[in-house]
């Protein structure tokens, strides 16, 4: 664990520093490249990851077309939700944007964590609730929103992904096409 995941996770429950050490050993690093995978589809990897630097997008392919639908920055977690809770081969892929850092826990491990650790169950609890709730409120932007007010709330909640995130994964990710995204873009400036 690196000093910016022990920060990130003591923002959510006052872990003690025996409950952060206990943890510390069990999170391995690993480095990703650009254009690399964490998790391919098929594989049955039940492993999540916390970013500590970088960038990676969630995406799954149906008729040869890729759908991106989730961007992760640093201090959020990446798994593939159907391995991780269903135990079932991955429906998805996790690529990195940028060469990321990433923590790496096993699910095995990290419950053991959690029945040893209150505190680490309590953080576990928080942390699928909180990804419960912005899956709620993505799916609600789709089915109520324009992209372009998908795209302006990204501007305004997480104006980083603009700059960082290819043109054609951030189209993908607001359900538009790149060309449409360009449109877009510059009925926003005027």
């Amino acid at each position: 664990m690196k000093p910016n995941m022990i920060a990130f996770v003591r923002r959510f429950v006052d872990f003690s520093d025996e409950e952060i050490a206990a943890a510390h050993s069990l999170f391995e690093e690993k480095f990703i490249k650009k254009g690399e995978y964490f998790i391919k589809s098929g594989e049955h990897n039940t492993a999540i990851g916390f970013i500590n630097k970088g960038l990676m997008r969630t995406f799954f392919v149906q008729n040869n077309q890729e759908t991106t639908f989730q961007l992760a920055l640093e201090n959020q977690f990446v798994t593939s939700m159907t391995c991780y809770v269903l135990n079932q081969p991955s429906n998805d892929y996790i690529q990195a944007i940028e060469d990321t850092d990433i923590c790496v826990i096993s699910k095995e491990t990290l419950e053991k964590l959690c029945n040893q650790y209150h505190n680490w169950d309590k953080f576990g609890r928080l942390t699928y609730e909180q990804v419960a709730l912005e899956q709620e409120i993505r799916l609600r932007s789709f089915i109520s929103e324009t992209a372009q007010e998908r795209y302006e709330k990204i501007l305004k909640f997480q104006p980083e992904l603009i700059n960082r995130v290819p043109q054609v994964y951030l189209s993908n990710f607001l359900g538009i096409t790149p060309q449409s995204l360009s449109r877009l873009r510059r009925n926003i400036r005027g």
